[in-house]
């Protein structure tokens, strides 16, 4: 088995209808239901001559970012999702197929950085920021790759996000679990207030809502542990 520690000094989660704390314990209390006719996330920290041009899910991302590490310091940045820009990119390839021409502004952002990217923009920070997928263990890989640089740099502040949304129709087929857009975003830092640990699992697991969603729910709830069991991985959670 092996682990990590590291703090958690804030975070927040945005998804359609669930945009404060106590929406968010709503959602958690009534077995995770998604809001009826939920309100959209508004994306007014982002410039809107950049806003015009990005799509849901990168807004999404930058507006939980820029709200969370507003005025504060940031040495390194990890985005993570597990499927990207995969909604915009579908959307060219079907252009594309129809003897279009492919929108350069749109096939410059439906690389899976985007997000990482425009949020350097759009701050005008020079800060490291490195944005990664690894399938449905997404988040937590991401928060390896932070207590990693954390562990050589124990003064320094990383921001994590972790964001997606729900597989474009024709991808559809590839998931059973119905589920909004979500940003998860954290500014962690060196400690031990929390112990993350995994190893190897073989036990089949049925689909699962993003590992995102069990997150939040556990630390919503101020729990101690909670076990979090993909078709790879065990992750343990620990609250010290």
């Amino acid at each position: 088995m092996s682990s990590i520690n590291f703090n958690i000094d804030s975070w927040l989660a945005l998804s359609p209808g669930l945009l404060t704390r106590d929406e968010w314990h709503h959602w958690s209390n009534n077995h995770q239901q998604w809001p009826v006719e939920p309100m959209p996330v508004v994306a007014s920290l982002i410039k809107p001559m950049m806003r015009r041009r990005m799509s849901s899910l990168s807004k999404l991302a930058l507006q939980t970012a820029l709200q969370i590490a507003i005025d504060q310091p940031v040495d390194y940045i990890v985005f993570s999702s597990r499927h990207g820009e995969l909604t915009r990119t579908v959307k060219l390839i079907e252009e594309i197929m129809a003897g279009d021409d492919a929108s350069p502004m749109a096939f410059s952002q439906s690389v899976h950085n985007t997000a990482a990217g425009l949020f350097t923009i759009s701050t005008h920070r020079a800060t490291p920021v490195t944005s990664l997928a690894a399938v449905e263990s997404t988040l937590h890989h991401a928060l390896i790759e932070a207590s990693i640089y954390l562990q050589e740099n124990p003064t320094h502040h990383v921001l994590l996000v972790d964001f997606d949304e729900p597989l474009p129709t024709p991808y559809q087929q590839y998931e059973k679990q119905n589920y909004q857009s979500v940003a998860f975003a954290a500014l962690l830092s060196a400690g031990k207030q929390y112990q993350l640990s995994w190893e190897k699992s073989n036990a089949p697991v049925e689909e699962q809502l993003p590992q995102s969603f069990a997150v939040i729910d556990y630390l919503l709830n101020d729990e101690k542990q909670i076990n979090i069991t993909d078709n790879r991985l065990q992750w343990s959670w620990t609250c010290q």
